[in-house]
């Protein structure tokens, strides 16, 4: 902030008349009244402007927008603060006061933000810079607006469906700032007017060191020159700062840590956790990226999946504007804004929230099955048909008119984003993109918990293993110009005093200027990697203690790339340097001539030895291709040896980009000798080299173009063979465990048969006794019962409690019970025997009466069953008591029992289930828990809503990977399903399966068959 120089300057206060007077007059001829002395307070205030902040606010882009900088007070209202457009250091303001040194110090700091700019508007990619004072710290918030009427700003539509019509179709234009072709469609690419406000808020941390002891801080706090922060204006940023804005107003503080939650609640709610986890870097800090105008894609954008999964849901939310349905673009904003702070877009309570979220799912869906299917060129048709669908066009000339504009939108962006080096991967990204843009926003799970922080460290991981890889590359190259560099700068240095020296040392200034657009290239590089890693340190550092480590590597790939970024700059400017000395020397011995003819000598050796050495690398991957053409992947063996020609083809379409650039360069150079030498040739065999070469220039540049496309498409094929072979070989690697699931769900299947057919058998004797019960009367005392003479039993009527004792088994069961409305509920416990012997112990409380409690929540969903113990509900018809309830129609019955089977072939702890339409007739049996170290649960099931019962069972293992087997038949009929488990993320089927006697059988995917023949509960249950 300003440093106050504070000066305290009274005036005279009074001057003594000294002169002694006598004379005649009245005693008051000579009185003089002393004035009162003035003080005069003077504040003056010195300052620097050298905090950059700058960004880009999109939404397109926003050209001619209004800028409006402030802070937050602690109500959470803005208020101006100093900023200035360009750098200051010194800058001085002095105001005086007679009132107070207070007063004059407040009215010269006020002068400092009264000197702020007029106006501050956004450039025509919507770009802005300001600076704002050194000492500012604290919350920085930043408007962006455009207006409908009365000024010049504009809204670019980016959206591949258009952003919907002007009121009168403007004039045709190619104007960057105004294309437009002539037309009442807004269509993509093109400038309107539309009333819309962006807004961020940022936080500004206090300054580590004076300004004159950092310099240029490339990244959020380090580096050297003025510090610079990054704050681009976004929609996700809108929505953050509504959150920020409003926690202000609450009495909560704007910091790194608040801007890291809003962003983070931002994504979650818009995107969906999945894909927010895809641009995991951003959720530290959401104003680092996403400011990608998809019609000018710029130096530095990124085009990776998070960036790709941001733009085009924000693109969607300018098509679902455009329609006009569900209000304004700035409308849309505010609601969504809201949505996002209360935590529900899209299970909002809100009618217009919900509509919102719909229409957006549908525009997000359009976006990226267009990019996606022009970007691949796969699925085209099928895309277009299903976008043509959702936005309810059914002319087929519309549909076409929609398609050729579309694609032709989606063509530039490709263009643009090959010319920026961006469109390497871009194919499968826009594949990935796709997918996961398939299902938007956050219904449940919507908090991020240790699995969502553990996966979001995952990918910044990933993302940090990547760019260190490419860095490792790009140090390579500085390293080697840096070397050739100095060679060069040596032999310049060791004297240009004769021709011959002059002529050498011009004559390795042009071989290394040759390279001189390959390292501008890598510097734009470098520095969208800087940005990416700055992101990727903002999120680290917010993820907690545990993951330090992550942000220490975080932090040093962020020094690293600095380091990289300042080497090719002071190496560009060196070769620079070199250029202008060497053209100086030439000049000075009259030797441009002689060095044209040498320059374009020495460029066709190099575009000869360039095209050579492409065309042995088209060879190799021409051979390279030709065993990813033959692949196969229909066993594990083949998909081994198809990885390996994917991998092999894929080093090879490296290498012949690689070489396909160094023609280029070699082609580019040859282009500038051969002017060089045509513009001052007069000897014919001189102009007749310079045209040879310019055309052989020509021809490099075409056949560059040319080899570089196929090694793009040979890349492409290779890379989707490559994941292709890597998900076949994990497949055929899972299949193993899966066979060996289908193996252990034997047991499972045994378990859930015996104990829920035991818990089914006693539910069906606690019924039938308490009904044979209220026919004895109120009360008894070892009562032997009619219908299970083994059986005796104590009851209570009036109080519901049941004791059974079966005098030859040895079994007993103590039950108490309560009713409630509808429904009778008891909790029970004790042990019983099943068919086969095996003893199972029902666990429950000690005391019956807390027992009871816990089987009433669970009725009643105040507690899970998971929280109580051994339960049976039978629910009524209608409305019961002690008198009346066994002669009441019952609906359903349903018992949840804590069981430990403590005999039998397997052992068993967990909890087992039925549920059923009444006390004779079984709905499902589950069982779930861990028998023999299996954690499995199965249900064996019969649904009564056909004309023929249908029999299911349905197994799952816990055991990492989802295994599921599920088959079912109608009555009489054979069983058959499937074998499932999760693969990548999807239930994915592995085995088909079909009854046979005894058992099941299985047919895996591999072709294998397997029978499991001693599984007996199939003819059983049916």
């Amino acid at each position: 902030m300003a440093k106050r120089i504070i000066k305290f300057t009274p005036i005279a206060a009074s001057v003594a008349l000294t002169l002694g007077l006598t004379g005649c007059g009245s005693d008051n001829d000579n009185n003089y009244n002393k004035p009162d002395p003035v003080t005069v307070y003077k504040g003056e205030v010195s300052t620097n402007f050298n905090t950059q902040v700058s960004g880009k606010a999109v939404k397109g882009s926003l050209k001619n927008a209004v800028v409006t900088v402030s802070t937050v007070d602690d109500s959470g209202e803005p208020v101006p603060v100093a900023y200035r457009l360009e750098a200051a250091s010194d800058a001085s303001y002095t105001a005086e006061s007679t009132t107070s040194q207070a007063d004059a110090d407040a009215k010269a700091q006020a002068m400092v933000a009264a000197a702020n700019p007029t106006e501050t508007m956004t450039s025509i990619t919507g770009a802005y810079n300001i600076y704002l004072e050194d000492g500012f710290t604290g919350a920085l918030y930043i408007t962006v607006s455009t207006s409908k009427e009365d000024d010049d700003s504009m809204v670019k539509c980016d959206s591949f469906t258009g952003c919907g019509s002007y009121d009168e179709a403007p004039a045709a234009s190619e104007d960057a700032g105004m294309i437009n072709n002539g037309d009442t469609a807004i269509d993509f690419g093109e400038w309107y007017k539309d009333d819309l406000e962006l807004q961020i808020v940022k936080f500004i941390k206090a300054p580590v060191a004076p300004a004159s002891a950092r310099g240029i801080n490339f990244a959020e706090g380090d580096g050297s020159g003025a510090q610079q922060y990054f704050a681009n204006v976004t929609l996700y940023t809108s929505i953050a700062a509504k959150i920020l804005l409003d926690g202000a107003k609450d009495g909560s503080t704007v910091s790194d840590e608040a801007v890291a939650a809003a962003s983070l609640k931002t994504l979650i709610q818009i995107l969906g956790p999945d894909t927010a986890i895809k641009a995991a870097s951003l959720l530290g800090d959401i104003s680092l990226g996403g400011a990608v105008d998809f019609s000018d894609i710029g130096e530095g954008d990124s085009l990776d999946a998070g960036t790709l999964a941001l733009v085009q849901t924000a693109v969607s939310l300018q098509s679902v504007a455009g329609a006009g349905a569900n209000g304004s673009l700035k409308d849309l904003i505010a609601s969504l804004s809201a949505a996002v702070k209360e935590g529900k877009v899209s299970n909002s309570d809100n009618e217009i929230v919900q509509k919102i979220a719909a229409e957006l799912q549908k525009a997000v869906e359009n976006t990226s099955l267009i990019f996606a299917a022009v970007v691949t060129g796969e699925g085209i048709d099928e895309a277009f048909t299903k976008v043509a669908e959702n936005l309810g066009i059914t002319d087929p000339d519309e549909i076409a008119k929609l398609k050729d504009k579309a694609t032709k939108a989606v063509e530039d962006v490709q263009a643009k984003a090959k010319e920026k080096g961006l469109d390497k991967d871009l194919n499968e990204t826009a594949k990935e993109v796709k997918k996961a843009l398939e299902k938007i926003g956050c219904e449940d799970n919507c908090d991020a918990g240790d699995d969502f922080v553990a996966k979001v460290a995952a990918e910044l991981e990933s993302q940090i293993t990547t760019i260190t890889s490419a860095l490792a590359t790009a140090t390579t190259s500085v390293s080697k110009g840096v070397t050739e560099l100095n060679t060069v700068k040596e032999l310049g240095d060791a004297g240009l005093d004769t021709t011959d020296k002059v002529l050498a040392y011009s004559s390795a200034v042009f071989t290394l200027s040759g390279n001189k657009v390959a390292y501008s290239q890598l510097q734009v590089e470098l520095s969208a990697a800087l940005n990416s890693a700055t992101s990727i340190a903002s999120t680290a550092a917010g993820l907690g203690d545990e993951y330090q480590q992550l942000t220490d590597k975080s932090d040093v790939l962020v020094n690293a790339i600095t380091a990289q970024l300042s080497a090719v700059v002071t190496l560009i400017k060196g070769i620079a340097e070199e250029e202008a000395r060497s053209n100086e020397a030439v000049a000075a011995f009259e030797l441009a001539l002689d060095v044209a003819k040498n320059n374009a000598s020495v460029a066709n050796a190099s575009l000869g030895s360039a095209d050579s050495a492409a065309m042995v690398a088209q060879a190799d991957l021409s051979t390279a291709m030709m065993a990813v053409d033959a692949a196969m992947l229909d066993t594990k063996e083949n998909a081994v040896a198809a990885l390996a020609s994917a991998q092999s083809a894929i080093i090879q379409a490296m290498a012949l980009s690689t070489k396909a650039n160094e023609l280029a360069s070699a082609a580019g150079q040859a282009e500038t000798a051969a002017a060089s030498l045509a513009a001052i040739a007069s000897e014919e065999i001189d102009k007749t080299m310079a045209a040879e070469l310019s055309a052989a220039a020509k021809l490099s540049t075409a056949f560059a173009t040319e080899l570089a496309d196929k090694a793009a498409t040979a890349l492409t094929t290779a890379t989707t063979l490559e994941t292709n072979a890597k998900s076949t070989i994990a497949k055929f690697e899972l299949l193993v465990k899966v066979k060996a699931g289908t193996e252990q769900a034997r047991s499972a299947t045994l378990i859930t048969k015996t104990g829920g057919q035991a818990l089914f058998d006693i539910s069906e004797v606690i019924y039938d006794v308490l009904t044979e019960a209220w026919d004895y009367g109120d009360e008894g005392v070892d009562v032997v019962s009619t219908r299970y003479p083994a059986w005796t039993y104590s009851f209570d009527k009036d109080d519901l409690e049941l004791d059974l004792m079966n005098t030859v088994t040895g079994e007993k069961v103590t039950v108490n019970g309560s009713i409630n409305n509808k429904a009778l509920i008891f909790a029970f416990g004790g042990m019983i025997k099943s068919e086969d012997g095996a003893v199972i112990k029902i666990e429950t409380l000690a005391n019956m009466s807390d027992a009871l409690e816990d089987c009433v929540d669970a009725y009643y969903g105040v507690i899970s069953t998971e929280q109580s113990d051994s339960c049976l509900a039978i629910d009524f018809e209608e409305e019961v008591n002690s008198d009346t309830a066994i002669d009441g129609t019952v609906l359903a019955v349903n018992g949840w029992s804590r069981v430990e089977i403590i005999d039998g072939d397997s052992g068993f702890v967990g909890t087992l289930s039925l549920a059923g339409t009444d006390s004779s007739s079984i709905a499902a049996i589950t069982a779930s828990g861990l028998t023999s170290g299996l954690n499995f649960t199965a249900t064996i099931s019969i649904d009564g809503n056909y004309q023929e019962d249908l029999y299911g069972l349905e197994i799952q293992l816990h055991n990492g990977f989802g295994y599921e087997l599920f088959i079912g038949a109608r009555d009489g009929e054979d069983f058959s399903g499937s074998v499932n488990a999760n693969f990548n993320n999807m239930i994915t089927e592995f085995g088909q399966v079909t009854e046979i006697t005894n058992g099941i059988s299985v047919k895996y995917y591999d072709g294998e068959v397997i029978d499991y023949t001693d599984i007996t509960f199939l003819d059983s249950s049916k």
